[in-house]
């Protein structure tokens, strides 16, 4: 037996954690990092490119021929299966990196290392520069090129948006210092729309238009992308074009703020209707606070008097945030996700009057619920987790605290077998959960246990682990279900995220001191 594992191989099977003996996390997660760096690209035809595939077959490693339903509740096309996409594997390079400390293995943060190096180096469109990266956006492995979008209509489908945090911007910037600082420009230059001498944005710049940048649609979470961007290429450039980014960018949000509330509107052109029909802003709460993330991280490297507007920028989001009703603990109604941006109360919107008029349901529902995120529906409590433990890590707020373990406490009790067995109104697909759902589900336990040490979040992490394993390696092949019902692999479903919080509970469990050194962050916010 490896050493490797028989450190780890520590309970019996008779030892209950959480009503049920805790698995060899770090084996089965061993052995998906293994697979998707020996076979994940063995079926690939260009060699030389390391880019993993956002999709495969968990039989033959192969990129499947058939719909995958799973990119469909991504919002993407189905031409998203055959590209690489390092946003979408973001938590796996955090899964080889900490592999590799654990194991003294110098293949697993090679390999994370490899990969990111060969993407900002080959895969930057070159009319801008953007990554080709993100939400709808990606680099085909079949075509060695930029894809994820219908062939007959890039004008329409090549979409530069961020789909996730990129954690990695030292790292990158010291691998392609070049292609990062021509990005960083790109997203001033051509993301941001400089019209009239007043900047705004839209989180899709339309790379084969006429002119990228659009505006009203400068969502404040985006607008934290772009500032954690430019911070890191400001440390390392100082470059006045930059600085001036960031200024203007904070700038725009200052004066965009609800005079009583103080909250961030989603956006400053994006507007919904109320149940009465009226036209109106709203305000989507875990956007402001993923700015105030980046706004505190980015701050120290700004000159003093830049530097206490981003730190009071971001406490403005803490204290609107706080301010509204959410009620994520058992039985209560759940996180607020949309709400009047004055009252901060809890409401409904439809996307147009039409949608209202015709008695259809709203497209933003007020509070969280659930266990699948649906564009048009709830979103499970977890959505924000990762938001929350990032800015309670970055302030130590209290408040962040109490809502992490109420929402915690719910999952104590929360049964994902009663939601898989909901019943199915005709026309209706069953009910399904994808497996990063459960992964921040137990990210949420965990991040519970590391506050208060209180050993029954801990002990449901592990339930939630065991339950993972049997609904998403129901069988011998190493790569995880995307979901419950669907046979495939697809880092869509955030598989990545599933693996490193199954890694986290085991090692808070048996190397709490490891745990601790390795940092891991929660990225899916």
């Amino acid at each position: 037996m490896r050493p490797l594992l028989a450190l780890f191989l520590v309970f019996t099977a008779g030892e209950i954690r959480g009503t049920e003996a805790a698995p060899d996390s770090i084996a089965l997660v061993r052995r998906f990092a293994d697979a998707m760096i020996e076979k994940s690209r063995a079926n690939l035809p260009h060699p030389d490119v390391p880019l993993f595939p956002i999709a495969l077959t968990r039989d033959k490693f192969q990129i499947p021929r058939f719909k995958v339903g799973n990119l469909v509740t991504a919002r993407v096309p189905q031409e998203f299966k055959t590209i690489a996409n390092i946003h979408h594997d973001l938590n796996l390079y955090q899964l080889f990196y900490a592999l590799g400390k654990i194991s003294g293995e110098a293949k697993y943060a090679r390999e994370a290392d490899r990969v990111v190096d060969y993407f900002l180096k080959h895969c930057q469109e070159p009319k801008y520069g953007f990554f080709c990266w993100g939400e709808h956006l990606g680099w085909d492995v079949l075509q060695n090129a930029p894809g994820g979008f219908r062939p007959d209509d890039p004008q329409s489908g090549m979409i530069h948006e961020f789909y996730r945090p990129w954690i990695f911007w030292d790292k990158s910037w010291r691998m392609a210092p070049e292609a990062c600082h021509r990005f960083a420009q790109a997203l001033w230059r051509h993301q941001i729309d400089h019209t009239g001498g007043k900047v705004s944005f839209s989180r899709h710049a339309m790379i084969s238009s006429k002119t990228p940048s659009r505006r009203g649609m400068d969502f404040p979470r985006h607008g934290g992308f772009y500032i954690a961007a430019w911070g890191a290429d400001y440390r390392h450039t100082k470059d006045p074009e930059i600085l001036e980014a960031i200024e203007k960018l904070v700038a725009m949000y200052e004066s965009c703020r609800d005079p009583e509330s103080g909250a961030i509107p989603h956006g400053s052109g994006d507007f919904a209707f109320d149940k009465d029909g009226r036209k109106t802003q709203y305000i989507y709460t875990q956007s402001p606070l993923g700015l105030a993330i980046e706004l505190h991280d980015a701050a120290p490297a700004m000159p003093e008097a830049l530097k206490q507007r981003m730190i009071a920028l971001a406490e403005s989001a803490d204290k609107a945030f706080l301010a509204t009703p959410h009620d994520p603990g058992p039985g209560g109604k759940g996180f607020v996700l949309f709400c009047d941006p004055t009252t901060l109360q809890p409401a409904e919107y439809w996307q147009s009057k039409e949608e209202l008029d015709a008695g259809k349901p709203p497209r933003r529902i007020p509070y969280t619920g659930g266990w699948r995120s649906a564009y048009t529906g709830q979103h499970p409590h977890t959505w924000l987790v990762p938001t929350l433990i990032a800015r309670h890590q970055q302030t130590g707020n209290e408040g962040y605290k109490k809502l992490l373990t109420a929402c915690a406490d719910h999952y104590l009790t929360a049964d994902p077998d009663a939601g898989l067995n909901e019943p199915v109104k005709e026309g209706q697909r069953a009910p399904d959960i994808e497996s990063g759902s459960i992964g921040n589900v137990i990210v949420l336990l965990n991040a519970a246990f590391k506050l208060t040490q209180d050993e029954k979040y801990l002990a449901r992490a592990e339930w939630f682990t065991a339950w993972a394993t049997r609904k998403f390696w129901p069988d011998d092949s190493p790569l995880p279900h995307a979901s419950v019902r669907e046979n495939l692999y697809s880092a869509a479903s955030r598989s990545d995220t599933l693996a490193l919080a199954m890694l986290q509970t085991a090692l808070l469990r048996t190397q709490p001191e490891k745990e601790r050194e390795l940092g891991l962050i929660a990225t899916d916010r």
